[in-house]
């Protein structure tokens, strides 16, 4: 006698959404709340983050670094004193060379989930995150190979840089910057997409008809590193300010504000910076902030 195998369409369908949902639930990065953390004395949360230069690496004996690892080793300590709150974090890095996966990772997490790096503050990334107050006031530095004649004024790159590519880092403030050159002063310029800033550094270093615009911890990187590289002051860029970003609607961004005000104006805050970033970074933030004024 022949047995029939019955299976019903419900179950295929329950079976295929098992299948393909479960990665992504087991990928998603989920801490506690911070009602949970006043609730328990204690919070498991999840660092993650995007490799920077300064601000998060690792040594040579792989343990992470940098001002964003002892700025959250301090809020450690500082929520423990304050809150009474032993926080555990876990740190994630899976995507710490990707920045738009990793922003994703974040945007798609859960509770006390906290990205760090170089994440710029922007008006259109605060509709979906939510973010510390600054920490940092960032400088974007326009950079060409050392060959490449310096820059007198920035209304001028267009014959400056006559026949020179834009090396673009595509869904990043890099790119925002470089569309607003282009459509400002320099409408023929032509881009060239990289996925990362070290990789666009890489490229200007090797090619003298290729400028970018990044972040000013990785021109310091560059000058460290011995790169042949040349930044243009007259292409400074300092109207961006660098935050923790959460996921949206998150119950940590108030008591993360009232860390925030305590160390950015504390005693230990630019000594920290100099530690991971060296004097010149500390050089180069007060001469912009002096400019300002």
């Amino acid at each position: 006698m022949n047995k029939r195998r019955i299976t019903t369409p419900g179950l295929i369908l329950g079976l295929l959404l098992l299948l393909f949902a479960a990665p992504d639930a087991a990928a998603q990065l989920t801490g506690d709340t911070y009602a949970t953390a006043r609730q328990k004395g204690t919070a498991q949360v999840v660092f993650s983050y995007i490799e920077t230069p300064g601000f998060v690496g690792k040594d040579a004996g792989n343990k992470l670094n940098g001002l964003c690892i002892d700025m959250m080793d301090a809020f450690v300590v500082w929520l423990k004193k304050n809150e009474g709150i032993e926080l555990k974090p876990v740190y994630e890095g899976k995507d710490a060379k990707n920045f738009k996966a990793f922003m994703g990772n974040v945007k798609e997490s859960q509770g006390g989930v906290f990205g760090l790096g170089n994440i710029t503050i922007t008006e259109e990334r605060q509709k979906a995150y939510d973010f510390s107050p600054p920490y940092i006031t960032n400088v974007a530095i326009l950079i060409t190979n050392k060959s490449v004649a310096t820059l007198e004024n920035r209304n001028k790159i267009a014959a400056a840089f006559s026949g020179m590519e834009a090396v673009v880092v595509r869904g990043t403030t890099n790119e925002v910057r470089m569309t607003e050159l282009k459509k400002s002063q320099h409408p023929n310029l032509k881009f060239r997409y990289v996925s990362s800033s070290p990789e666009a550094l890489k490229l200007v270093a090797e090619n003298e008809n290729l400028f970018t615009n990044l972040d000013f911890t990785y021109y310091l990187q560059a000058i460290k590193d011995g790169l042949p590289v040349k930044r243009h002051p007259a292409g400074d860029e300092s109207t961006e300010s660098f935050g923790i970003v959460m996921p949206r609607n998150s119950d940590w961004g108030p008591v993360m504000a009232r860390f925030m005000k305590d160390f950015v104006s504390g005693s230990d805050y630019r000594k920290v910076v100099a530690n991971n970033l060296g004097p010149n970074a500390l050089k180069l933030l007060d001469s912009v902030s002096s400019q300002q004024q």
